[in-house]
């Protein structure tokens, strides 16, 4: 592994804990009554989690794309913004997440919008390859 995929899965790892806390915050605020959600309504759920999951899904490719080129790019800080970015790009699934909490109070489709984390994570890892020399 070399020094770029450490960097690149540093930064993911990152993006996979802040991300934790984030949903585990909304999700305690929630449970513990601190916040009532103003929209429990079955619709709204089913909208929002619609919309939110084709937004998390459909940005997979264009980011991986976007880091792909962003590392492969002369600049001298590339492998660290393509890092940074992978870090950010891991992290908005959970940001994605959070509104179904805060607005519907619904735990599992937070949880597996949240989820989509690992997938952007795995993707990262998988298609992200270290720049030629």
């Amino acid at each position: 592994m070399g020094r770029f995929h450490r960097s690149l899965g540093l930064a993911g790892l990152a993006g996979l804990l802040i991300g934790a806390l984030l949903t585990i915050s909304s999700l305690w605020l929630v449970a513990s009554g601190t916040l009532t959600p103003p929209l429990p309504y079955r619709i709204v759920e089913i909208v929002l989690v619609i919309v939110l999951a084709a937004i998390s899904l459909t940005e997979i490719p264009l980011m991986v794309f976007a880091i792909r080129r962003l590392a492969s790019s002369s600049s001298g800080n590339s492998v660290r913004i393509a890092a940074v970015m992978n870090g950010l790009f891991v992290l908005f699934a959970a940001v994605y997440a959070v509104p179904v909490s805060l607005l519907t109070g619904n735990v599992a489709w937070t949880l597996v919008l949240s989820a989509l984390c690992i997938i952007r994570f795995a993707t990262s890892m998988a298609f992200v390859r270290e720049p030629a020399p």
